[in-house]
């Protein structure tokens, strides 16, 4: 017997296709749908990142607006901090532009032979020359004191004894002898931080003319002498500016 198909021939043929009568639509919609429920995730996925990202920037701001509320309530405290660092670089300056006096005077006493002795002294600041007297003087360390007070008023750190001068004493005294001023003279050049010693004079009383102050204290047989006395010259600006540029740590450190 031979089999028969029922299955009409239009719709027999149509079975043979893909698709079936759709042609393949069905298959299309599903990848819409499907693409689409994908945006959909991708796109609630970006917005709470969004979100998130947004509450990190709000976080963030209002962290820095707090920070700058305290730094700007420390501000007072940080000038303070810069002026103490600044008047320490003052008094550092100061220090190292400064001449000791009183160690000076101190010096001419330890050194001075038992053969004579000192009528009058007197400090003064000359130039780096070694020109005339362009400070103050001192007929004792309180005069040099006194001439500290006077010094200049048109810096900020002001010293008796500038940067770059050469500070000098004037001694003038009695000797037992001329061999004993010249006694003298070499036991000054013993005085820490003196350069050059000058005898500026030494009279006996025989040839003195009219007995000056200093003759007058003097013994007829001995002769009265005026030497001067030029230290080495002081550290110069550049080098007091060298120094103050060492951090603030590491001077407090030092001392």
């Amino acid at each position: 017997m031979r089999a028969v198909n029922l299955i009409p021939a239009d719709q027999r043929a149509g079975a043979a296709g893909v698709g079936g009568r759709s042609g393949g639509g069905a298959y299309a919609v599903l990848a819409l749908v499907g693409g689409l429920a994908l945006l959909a995730l991708l796109y609630g996925l970006a917005q709470r990142q969004v979100s998130s990202r947004r509450a990190q920037v709000a976080s963030l701001k209002a962290r820095a607006e707090q920070a700058q509320a305290t730094a700007a309530g420390l501000a007072p405290y940080t000038s303070f901090v810069a002026l103490r660092e600044e008047r320490e670089r003052a008094v550092n300056q100061l220090v190292d532009s400064r001449f000791d006096w009183a160690h000076a005077f101190h010096e001419v006493g330890r050194v001075l032979p038992t053969l004579a002795s000192i009528a009058s002294i007197e400090g003064s600041v000359g130039s780096s020359t070694g020109g005339s007297s362009a400070g103050s003087s001192a007929g004792s360390s309180s005069s040099a004191a006194a001439g500290a007070a006077a010094s200049s008023k048109a810096s900020a750190v002001a010293s008796a004894t500038p940067p770059g001068t050469v500070p000098t004493v004037t001694i003038s005294g009695c000797a037992t002898s001329q061999t004993a001023v010249a006694l003298t003279l070499n036991r000054l050049r013993l005085i820490d931080g003196v350069s050059e010693v000058t005898l500026q004079s030494s009279t006996k009383a025989s040839s003195r003319s009219g007995g000056g102050a200093t003759a007058g204290r003097c013994p007829p047989s001995g002769p009265a002498f005026t030497a001067l006395l030029a230290f080495a010259p002081l550290p110069t600006s550049a080098a007091l500016s060298a120094a103050s540029a060492v951090p603030a740590a590491s001077l407090g450190g030092a001392r």
